[in-house]
């Protein structure tokens, strides 16, 4: 049985909520800023519609508050310290990269515990150990594995083999970096749980590997059409720059600097503009591809348990997640920011929209996990240094 996830809210309708928030988190120079997101949190879950009934959210904004007084904290002591002792900052680094792995496995857990469907929360079991494994000990691996290569490669009297050495490590540092993505999101994708169910994925490095080479694929293609744009661009340009239409528009302007010297000028901006756009837009199509191929494959092998009664389905596409991007990013730019709440809410009518629950949900029986979560600390810092990392 298919089960398709709705949103029933609308940006009309959420643009007074926003406002609201905005309005008084100024006014109380932040204080309310934990109000408004439980209350922005409660109106997206309460509006998610699975089967019938809807979702919802359980955090108090004392418990925000807290996390995010600690959160801004650190936030303000790393910016303080980074700008007047640079030296010591690299060390407040190291600490918060090690620290990394304990405040995205807490923010995944809190998440959870706060989130309810049908009067029994949402659970997360991923261990400290784990987290560290995937993010750092797999992370740690890549770093090696790239020092080491550069080192072969360019060792003095190595001559022609460094090419090879090179491209040797080249090719299992790619390796390398493909199973640690297939490890982060194994981790999360086995340490979600509904209740005492736990949901279970088994996925296959091959996936990633033929995902990150399609990636590698589609951003040449890219920039070759790119390119080939330019230097399209580039003999229109020269065309039009003919030496006797110079000199009739010389003729005509009043102006000391030459029309050759404005037409120089406004080419080499537009230049670099469109270097610029270029790789922004090769990025974008790239990483839109990859976020749709791995939501796709890893919500594809999601099962509640090992009978496969009850799974998950995702059907991202690339070009139109690359469109919502695009769209919601200029609505932003041409309203101030005024947009915001329409962008949010079809972000969330199109993640929803894309993401089905295959199974009788009215047959399924779960119960709440003892286990609470009362601290909101991992939470905020989380989001406090982008370090939201998890289940798209």
């Amino acid at each position: 049985m298919e089960n398709k996830m709705i949103f029933h809210g609308s940006g009309r309708e959420y643009f007074g909520i926003w406002i609201v928030n905005v309005v008084l988190s100024i006014l109380t120079l932040g204080i309310y800023s934990a109000w408004a997101k439980v209350r922005t949190k409660k109106y997206f879950y309460g509006n998610t519609e699975l089967a019938g009934d809807r979702f919802e959210y359980h955090a108090t904004p004392k418990q925000i508050l807290i996390g995010r007084i600690i959160a801004v904290t650190a936030f303000v002591i790393w910016f303080a310290v980074g700008h007047f002792y640079p030296l010591f900052s690299s060390v407040l680094f190291v600490i918060g990269l090690l620290l990394m792995p304990w405040v995205v496995r807490n923010n995944a857990r809190f998440n959870a515990k706060m989130s309810s469907y049908r009067n029994v929360r949402l659970n997360f079991t991923g261990t400290l150990l784990g987290a560290y494994g995937v993010m750092l000990g797999r992370g740690l691996l890549v770093f090696l594995a790239i020092v080491t290569s550069v080192m072969l490669s360019s060792a003095p009297g190595i001559g022609g083999a460094g090419f090879v050495i090179g491209l040797g490590g080249a090719i299992v540092v790619f390796l390398l970096f493909c199973w640690m993505m297939m490890g982060i999101s194994s981790y999360f994708a086995n340490g979600h749980g509904y209740g005492k169910l736990t949901f279970s994925a088994a996925l296959r490095i091959g996936y990633f590997v033929r995902t990150y080479l399609w990636a590698i694929l589609i951003y040449v293609l890219c920039m070759v059409g790119f390119v080939a744009i330019m230097f399209l661009m580039i003999g229109l340009a020269e065309s039009f720059m003919d030496p006797t239409k110079l000199e009739l528009l010389n003729s005509l302007s009043l102006d000391t600097i030459s029309f050759e010297h404005l037409a120089s000028l406004f080419g080499m901006v537009t230049f670099f503009l469109f270097i610029y756009g270029m790789f922004f837009v090769a990025i974008l199509i790239v990483s839109s591809f990859i976020a749709c191929r791995v939501r796709n494959y890893v919500f594809g092998l999601m099962m509640v348990g090992e009978s496969g009664d009850y799974r998950l389905g995702s059907t991202m596409n690339t070009a139109s997640y690359t469109m919502l991007i695009v769209t919601n990013f200029l609505m932003q730019v041409f309203t101030l920011g005024f947009a915001r709440p329409w962008v949010k809410v079809r972000t969330a009518k199109y993640l929803l929209s894309v993401t089905t629950v295959y199974g009788d949900l009215d047959a399924l029986r779960a119960f709440d996990d003892d286990d609470s979560m009362k601290s909101a600390i991992g939470d905020e810092v989380s989001q406090a240094f982008d370090l939201d990392i998890g289940l798209g």
